[in-house]
């Protein structure tokens, strides 16, 4: 019996926790329309003990959104908007910086503040 992962368990997840979000698919799909869609929100500190035992402190954004939700998936360089009003990141702009497939239908978006060089 095959498992629909995505219908099981990411339609749900993102359906009770997802924030609206707008994609400007600039990298992905340029000219295109932003593309709003939902996404599972998170952000919080990262702290790396470098060699000489300093503590390199920074902060860690992602967004899980589905793959089946976009006709072009957001990739590296795209920009997301934070639309939804009602969320403490409503208005935050984010660049993304990396993406992982989770083989299930799922993707993580790890969101950067700062544009990206170039």
């Amino acid at each position: 019996m095959l498992v629909d992962f995505d219908a099981l368990v990411l339609d749900r997840t993102v359906g009770v926790f997802g924030i609206a979000c707008s994609f400007t698919l600039t990298v992905s799909s340029p000219g295109a329309p932003a593309v709003v869609a939902r996404g599972v929100f998170s952000s919080g500190p990262l702290d790396v003990q470098m060699e000489d035992e300093v503590i390199f402190s920074d902060q860690q954004t992602s967004l899980g959104i589905r793959a089946r939700d976009f006709a072009v998936v957001p990739d590296r360089g795209d920009m997301v908007e934070i639309v939804e009003p009602d969320h403490a990141a409503f208005g935050n702009k984010y660049w993304i910086g990396d993406s992982d497939w989770d083989g299930q239908g799922g993707i993580t978006l790890l969101l950067r503040t700062q544009e990206p060089a170039g």
